[in-house]
């Protein structure tokens, strides 16, 4: 029996972008190229390899043209929209009276922008909003005094799980990102919003989702084991998921010989509303220009599917949140200040 070893290219710190453990029920179905997985080559002018083998000097030069969406025919250029979140300490609450107590979390998120325009090269950030927030757990409630600059808003959620407040400051994360999606998309842009589209409300604005990690089988086995032929720029046939989302794989980046099969395979999510013509267009549009983006390994340890506007989006948003040893002691600090404000004299 011959056998092949390969690596995968992510830092190990990081797992493995394929996660995919047990063969669960496919909820894919093909919707492109009637029953047959077909792999799309991409649309764009000129070579997607000698662009990659230029990536860092000038990805930013676009020429989008038509959205394939509803509208005026054009864009502006492209969105990519992340954000980042911290805890920064954990909380425990106790009532003297009753005895009731429940954790919280002491932290902060922060979401943005980076605009690619489409008349012009140069990448900028855009918008950027950072909330710092104190979650309280099992219903209870409770606030910090802000200290200097540092101020939190206070939440209280019914759930008892003591990582419930944890779940909540990435939900609210979540919902952050998907608002400023919206935005960007209403201004204009063909928005790249960095994960699924669970999030995003308003499925009539040109925004795809941008998928990593691949945890479960979407398409049937006959298809799914053939994913990993697609070539450097290629893309699947569309596949519906729901009612409300279509789908396709992407290889981003060239194999080495010692590549795992699914290097450089992310997955893309466009809504169902704009009618499955609209998103073929879309998804050819969108398969030719993110490729130029791809991460690269000597800077990022999830090249190349974390793409380089969204890793420079991620470190330019975790210094917007400031230092996370200040954080920590600022809440230090309020936790410390409440507590003579509540000691009985």
């Amino acid at each position: 029996m011959r056998t092949r070893v390969f690596v995968d290219e992510w830092d190990p710190g990081y797992g493995s972008p394929y996660r995919v453990e047990s063969e669960e029920p496919p909820s894919g179905r093909l919707v492109e190229d009637g029953s047959d997985l077909v792999m799309h080559p991409a649309q764009a002018s000129g070579s997607i390899a000698a662009e990659a083998e230029s990536r860092g000097a000038d990805i930013t030069r676009l020429d989008i043209g038509s959205s394939g969406l509803p509208g005026d025919g054009g864009i502006r250029g492209l969105a990519f929209v992340d954000g980042v979140r911290r805890a920064e300490a954990t909380l425990f609450q106790v009532d003297e009276e009753s005895g009731r107590s429940g954790r919280g979390v002491a932290g902060s998120h922060a979401c943005g922008a980076v605009l690619v325009p489409s008349e012009r090269s140069g990448a900028t950030f855009g918008p950027t909003r950072v909330e710092r927030v104190v979650i309280w757990g099992s219903g209870l409630e409770g606030t910090l005094p802000a200290i200097g600059e540092w101020s939190w808003h206070s939440v209280a959620i019914a759930d008892e799980s003591p990582d419930a407040p944890l779940r909540e400051l990435q939900e609210r994360m979540r919902v952050a990102e998907a608002e400023l999606a919206e935005e960007m998309c209403a201004a204009g842009f063909l928005t790249i919003v960095d994960g699924p589209l669970h999030y995003v409300r308003s499925r009539d604005l040109p925004v795809v989702g941008y998928v990593k990690t691949h945890h479960r089988s979407l398409l049937p086995p006959e298809h799914h084991r053939r994913i990993p032929e697609l070539l450097h720029g290629e893309r699947s046939s569309l596949f519906a998921i729901g009612t409300d989302r279509y789908s396709t794989y992407l290889r981003l980046a060239p194999m080495e010989s010692w590549s795992s099969p699914w290097t450089g395979i992310v997955r893309l999510e466009i809504p169902q509303s704009a009618g499955l013509e609209a998103c073929v267009r879309l998804a050819d549009t969108a398969a030719s220009l993110l490729p130029r983006f791809a991460g690269v390994p000597h800077r990022d340890p999830r090249a190349p599917q974390n793409l380089q506007p969204v890793g420079a989006l991620e470190s330019h948003l975790r210094r917007q949140l400031g230092s996370p040893e200040l954080a920590r002691r600022a809440v230090r600090d309020a936790v410390a200040r409440a507590a003579t404000v509540a000691r009985p004299r």
